[in-house]
């Protein structure tokens, strides 16, 4: 039952840290106009641990990538992108061997892909299995 209830905890941290992170980054409610960036976009961030208040690190990633942009891995993350139509959740995890080692990452992102709003946010229970189910999204040369 525990596990059960820590699933569902991390599931709301993540959904409450993804709208958090939405809003405290020019988030648009409805009526108002939301921050624009041309072309399609996504800021993506992963925290580390168990809460809301792990480490935090985020950029900003743009496609087609901007030289010298946030990114590291930018061109690969963009062209992952574009396969599943931007959205993360659709992207197939990758035939990879993981360490049974829990240390937790949360992986959120939020932006604009062909004019549609994406939101993404998910716990994993390491970073390895994040990689393998998300490709070069999150690798931001951490």
């Amino acid at each position: 039952m525990s596990v059960v209830r820590n699933a569902a905890r991390r599931t709301l941290v993540a959904a409450a840290a993804s709208a958090a992170l939405f809003a405290s980054a020019g988030g648009a409610s409805a009526q108002e106009t939301p921050v624009r960036h041309p072309g399609n976009w996504m800021y993506v961030a992963v925290v580390e641990g168990e809460g809301v208040m792990g480490d935090v690190q985020g950029t900003l990633l743009k496609c087609p990538p901007a030289k010298g942009a946030g990114h590291k891995n930018a061109a690969a993350a963009c062209k992952q992108l574009a396969a599943v139509d931007g959205d993360i959740a659709k992207m197939k995890r990758a035939d990879v061997a993981c360490p049974m080692i829990y240390k937790p990452v949360t992986a959120m992102a939020y932006g604009m892909w062909d004019g549609r709003r994406m939101v993404f946010a998910k716990n994993f229970p390491n970073a390895c299995v994040m990689g393998a189910s998300t490709g070069s999204v999150f690798t931001m040369g951490r």
